[in-house]
């Protein structure tokens, strides 16, 4: 197919055969044997040069398409198989969405890769884990992935503080406390231990060797509804630092000399997901990661 569309763009065989930089015999027979598998005849062979066939015409038309076609898949699979082409399916809760570091990744992945096309998602880290194992997702940021699961892969891409937040107008925020201790009565919005069973024990285990245990009154099943409630005035809650973008102006932010933990944001993918496009991502995740150097819980 390439020689013919050589000889019809040379406009004669010993042309092309220059060109092509093969003998002119073998560009004959290279385009007999062509004719003789279409059953009809391409060229008209004149003193000068060659003519095309009506049927050759047409021949050529789509000859050039489907060479096109071919160098262009080639060249997609080439892409592809070096993670520049694709699609990728992440997920991200919704407060971990606005942290500066997500948009920093997501902004230097499209800049880098824009041929790999990414769908994201809004969604609590317990389900990401099973998205993530079923292979619905490519790959989660959240909170504490299961520890010793080595069927996932994961990389810190940030530390965020933990901060109390308190209804403004009650006395927590008058007379804010100064140790997690000092809570012990406070009535505590918490969420329940199958939203997110590992962040949640570790948290507690840490509350514990402060001296201080939840008296929880209300629940809920995410950051953004623990938030609403102590916007209603319900009582208080833990958060991480990030609650305080957007957050109502009806709830106090403070900072507790003893909750002074951070929580590793993790981006988590399955360890046997060899996609090249998602090698990059992760990639570009871990050269965005800025870390601080206090210390990271246990």
């Amino acid at each position: 197919m390439r020689y013919f569309v050589a000889v019809a763009q040379h406009g004669g065989i010993s042309q092309a055969a220059r060109a092509l930089r093969i003998a002119q015999p073998a560009l004959t027979k290279q385009i007999q044997d062509l004719e003789e598998d279409l059953g009809i005849v391409l060229v008209e062979r004149r003193a000068r040069g060659i003519d095309l066939t009506v049927g050759g015409r047409q021949f050529l038309t789509d000859a050039i398409r489907i060479l096109d076609e071919a160098t262009a898949a080639k060249e997609r699979a080439v892409r592809a198989s070096n993670g520049q082409l694709g699609s990728l399916s992440i997920a991200v809760t919704v407060q971990h969405a606005l942290l500066p570091i997500f948009s920093q990744i997501m902004r230097l992945f499209r800049a880098s890769e824009p041929g790999v096309s990414i769908s994201l998602r809004q969604t609590l880290s317990g389900p990401q884990i099973e998205g993530i194992r079923s292979g619905e997702l490519d790959a989660g940021f959240l909170f504490f992935p299961p520890a010793g699961d080595e069927s996932l892969a994961c990389t810190t891409v940030h530390l965020e503080p933990l901060v109390l937040a308190v209804p403004r107008g009650s006395k927590l925020a008058s007379e804010p406390p100064k140790r997690l201790s000092e809570l012990n009565n406070a009535e505590f919005i918490w969420f329940p231990r199958s939203a997110t069973p590992d962040y949640h024990d570790r948290l507690i285990y840490c509350f514990r060797k402060a001296g201080f245990t939840p008296r929880v009154t209300q629940e809920g099943k995410d950051n953004s509804l623990l938030l609403s409630l102590v916007a209603a005035g319900l009582g208080c809650t833990i958060l991480p630092e990030v609650a305080r973008v957007n957050a109502p102006d009806s709830v106090v932010f403070l900072q507790i000399s003893d909750l002074d933990i951070q929580l590793p944001l993790e981006l988590v993918w399955r360890s046997d997901n060899n996609s090249p496009a998602l090698q990059r991502f992760v990639g570009v995740a871990r050269s965005c990661a800025v870390l601080s150097p206090k210390r990271v819980v246990d």
